[in-house]
Order: C-alpha cells, then sequence, then structure tokens
C-alpha cells in the first residue's frame, strides 16, 4: 500500500525550497523598506543630512533588490515549482513518468483509473491545504489587526504627523498585509470548495464519463485557485499537520472506500 511507504518529496526540496527562501527575504526586504520608511520621517534631514541621506540610500536599494526578487519570483521559481509539481501529479495518476523527479508515497490510495486517480490525488490535496491555509490565516488576521491598529492610533493621534499615518498605511495596505490576507481568507474558500466538490463526487458514485468532467472541472478551480492567490503554502505547517492529516486522510479513504 502506499501509505506504508516512506514517503519521498524530491520537489518541495528542490524547486519550493528556494521559492520559500526568496519570499522569505522578499518578506524582509518589505519590513526594512517599511522601518526606512518611518525612519526618514523621524530623522531631520536639516539636522542629520548625513544620517538622512544615507537612509535614503539604503531605502533605495531594498527596494530595487524587492522589486528584483519579486519578479524573479513571479516569473520564474513559482512557475517553475508549480510546473514540476503538476507534473509528478499527473506523473502519478496516469503512472508516467514526466520527469526523472518524482515523489514517493507522496498520494495514497488506491485507485487504478487514471481519472479517478486524479479525482483522488486532488481530494488529498485539497484537504491538506485547506487546512493549511486556515492555520496561516489565522496568523495574517492577527498582523492585519496589529497594523490596522496602529494606523488607526495614528490617525487619531493628533501629535503624529500626517506622513507618518500614510506611511503606516502604505504598509498596511501593501502586498504583504491587507492583500495577502485577502487572498488568503479567499484561498481558504477555494480550497474548501475543491474538497466539500470532491468528497460529494467520490459519495455520488456518478456515471463514469459525468465523474470524469466534474473531477478535472475541480482541478481547473483548485489549480486557478493557486494562480490567482499567488501564495506559497507554508511547508512548517505542513509538517507540523502532516501526521494529523494523514491519519484524517486515511479514516477519509475508509469512508468513501477509494
Amino acid at each position: 500500500m502506499a501509505h506504508q511507504q516512506t514517503k519521498v518529496d524530491p520537489i518541495r526540496e528542490k524547486y519550493f525550497g528556494p521559492l520559500e527562501t526568496a519570499e522569505k527575504w522578499s518578506d524582509g526586504l518589505f519590513y526594512v523598506t517599511a522601518i526606512l520608511s518611518v525612519a526618514a520621517l523621524l530623522v531631520e534631514e536639516s539636522t542629520y543630512p548625513r544620517i538622512n541621506a544615507g537612509i535614503q540610500v539604503i531605502f533605495v536599494i531594498a527596494v530595487i533588490a524587492s522589486f528584483a526578487l519579486g519578479q524573479a519570483i513571479s516569473l520564474y521559481l513559482a512557475p517553475r515549482a508549480q510546473d514540476r509539481r503538476t507534473q509528478d501529479f499527473f506523473s502519478a495518476a496516469y503512472q508516467v513518468p514526466l520527469s526523472h523527479e518524482q515523489t514517493t508515497a507522496y498520494y495514497n490510495n488506491d485507485q487504478a483509473d487514471p481519472l479517478k486517480k486524479v479525482g483522488a490525488q486532488l481530494l488529498e490535496n485539497s484537504l491538506f491545504s485547506k487546512e493549511i491555509a486556515r492555520a496561516m490565516v489565522m496568523t495574517s488576521r492577527w498582523q492585519t489587526a496589529i497594523y490596522a491598529v496602529v494606523w488607526i492610533v495614528a490617525l487619531l493621534n493628533r501629535n503624529a504627523s500626517l506622513a507618518l499615518a500614510a506611511t503606516v498605511a502604505q504598509v498596511l495596505f501593501s502586498e504583504q498585509i491587507l492583500s495577502r490576507w485577502i487572498r488568503l481568507e479567499w484561498l481558504k474558500i477555494r480550497f474548501e470548495k475543491t474538497y466539500s466538490d470532491l468528497y460529494r463526487l467520490f459519495q455520488a458514485k456518478p456515471k463514469a464519463d459525468k465523474f470524469n468532467a466534474m473531477a478535472l472541472d475541480s482541478f481547473t478551480t483548485y489549480e486557478t485557485a493557486k494562480a490567482i492567490g499567488g501564495i506559497t503554502l507554508s511547508s512548517t505547517i505542513f509538517e507540523r499537520l502532516n501526521p494529523q492529516l494523514s491519519l484524517e486522510w486515511e479514516q477519509i479513504k475508509r469512508t468513501l472506500g477509494i
């Protein structure tokens, strides 16, 4: 049985590892630029011209580095990782080695028909994805709430300058804070929908042509959500939840007979 084998995932280490590292650097650069933006306001140019000039230079360098890293992530690292994962997905479903880099025991089901296997693999993927996204959303909610409170306090504080409030607003409404939280919430909902649709599909056991069409439709929904969301699911949270979710997946397979 697949679930009795040792799980090997060379794709995560080779392709998603560099992607997550780049995203962490991108997040770090974002916070550096945010801090420098505030520092530039607090350090008067007339009083400390050299320090202010140094801050401005570092800020420009950080912005350029952040832009370059963002382009590398969106145009190279993320598509490359997703392409390899999709190749492995269909390699496992159809038992055709689309690449020499293949996972072992990454997908765990006993379906023989390729499209039934696609449905089962996607059900497993969506189970893990929705739970990882749910855990990530909790952190993002708190982070967004903290920045929102800081922004509101800056607006209400008469001693705070309008420039400071604008800088905090720029941080809050950036891709890394508010936008990321909204996209995570949306992504979680889409993953939950995919899981729910596939679970009902396996319960209903429709005729082959209807099953195949609905399974492929769910696959499109799932992959489109990942592409639009543009968020890499946390490998740290995956490792933490993996034992629990693997047991849950075994129970789901027994319940659905897959």
